[in-house]
């Protein structure tokens, strides 16, 4: 994991730019599990400023890729989506079992369009999964 941050800080500094880190304040939130609900969770950044790199690591350490390109293994965990300029670090979570509880780590690259800086920003996202006491079959009567 440190590794792979190392190797992108490296490659930034090599193109002549100034990489800053940023640590937001730590964010907590339950999820009711629903096959009809979702959360998400995702690092804001300015609107014309431009993404260059997302990543997450999941409670287990293991880091995945989110922009440019999905690397994230598991259905019902997906990268939201949208265009420039709005795009912004951010996953989904829609239908996942309480296994999926625990901390994430987004890492957000952005590009600053006011003075061609980068910025690394991280936030830990706290996510308690619980089970829904109630059912689609329960709505329909």
């Amino acid at each position: 994991m440190f590794g792979k941050l190392f190797v992108v800080f490296v490659l930034f500094v090599y193109n002549g730019h100034c990489l800053t880190e940023i640590r937001l304040e730590d964010r907590h939130f339950t999820y009711i599990r629903h096959e009809y609900s979702g959360t998400t969770m995702s690092v804001p950044k300015h609107f014309q400023d431009t993404l260059s790199s997302c990543h997450v690591i999941f409670p287990n350490g293991v880091m995945y890729e989110v922009y440019p390109r999905n690397t994230i293994p598991f259905q019902g965990v997906f990268p939201l989506e949208s265009v420039q300029p709005f795009r912004s670090c951010g996953i989904g979570f829609r239908n996942v079992g309480v296994s999926f509880s625990g901390v994430y780590e987004l890492l957000s690259t952005v590009l600053h369009s006011a003075d061609n800086s980068l910025t690394l920003t991280r936030q830990r996202h706290h996510m308690v999964v619980i089970e829904s006491d109630f059912t689609s079959d329960k709505l329909d009567n």
